[in-house]
């Protein structure tokens, strides 16, 4: 899949490509404009309230913009502090609801499986500039898997930050993102089942065996560690 263009504009346009998949963008016809803050609040002016219960996997960013409403402006509306942790249960005060509610979110078929085995590094950091998801530590060359049954939509390293790079897409809604594989095994275009082992853990270059996973939600990233099952042992 090399484009047939010079050097620099060959990676500026793959670059490009990668993260309009990494945003969901690709095969999702249907999704809502974002909306401004500005329009958001003159929309939930003249709605009546209402709220709001928190489901496994969701965060402010992807629950306002299922409303039309500003995260920040629902975070301080329930007296929520950055970094905006909010969890399952959790009934949260609306201001108004920016028409009827998106479709709930459709999970992938089989589940979620861990990528990998390993101690988790880094988690998930919501905030600006944080890590967008978990850095799984292991060996060089173990088996990486995919989390979930779906499609490969991207196979490369396009990313400098995320080395060699595989995207699964899953359904409309969710995606995972595997970085700094030694080898990958699939090709895009592959589908795959939830387990199967889709590549091998590489190293972001200081020698150490790690994996950076991301789950990402209609375009939005958010913490894996929040709908995988709970690892056993700890």
């Amino acid at each position: 899949m090399r484009p047939a263009l010079g050097g620099q504009a060959a990676r500026v346009l793959l670059a490009l490509v990668i993260a309009l998949i990494l945003a969901g963008c690709a095969g999702r016809s249907g999704r809502p404009p974002a909306v401004s803050p500005t329009a958001s609040s003159h929309a939930s002016a003249s709605l009546p309230s209402g709220e709001h219960v928190v489901q496994r996997g969701e965060t402010l960013a992807i629950i306002g913009r299922r409303y039309g409403i500003d995260y920040q402006a629902l975070a301080r509306l329930n007296g929520i502090r950055s970094p905006y942790t909010i969890y399952p249960g959790q009934r949260l005060r609306l201001p108004g609801a920016g028409g009827a509610p998106a479709a709930p979110p459709i999970a992938p078929a089989g589940g979620w499986t861990w990528p990998t085995a390993g101690t988790t590094l880094r988690g998930y950091v919501a905030a600006h500039g944080g890590n967008k998801g978990l850095d799984i530590a292991g060996q060089i060359g173990q088996p990486v898997r995919a989390a979930a049954a779906g499609t490969v939509v991207y196979a490369g390293n396009g990313l400098r930050q995320y080395g060699n790079l595989l995207i699964v897409k899953h359904n409309e809604d969710y995606l995972s993102a595997y970085g700094h594989l030694q080898k990958i095994a699939v090709a895009e275009g592959s589908t795959v089942s939830g387990g199967q082992t889709i590549a091998s853990m590489g190293s972001p270059g200081d020698g150490r065996g790690v994996l950076h996973f991301e789950i990402r939600y209609r375009g939005t990233p958010i913490d894996p560690a929040a709908v995988l099952p709970r690892p056993s042992g700890g």
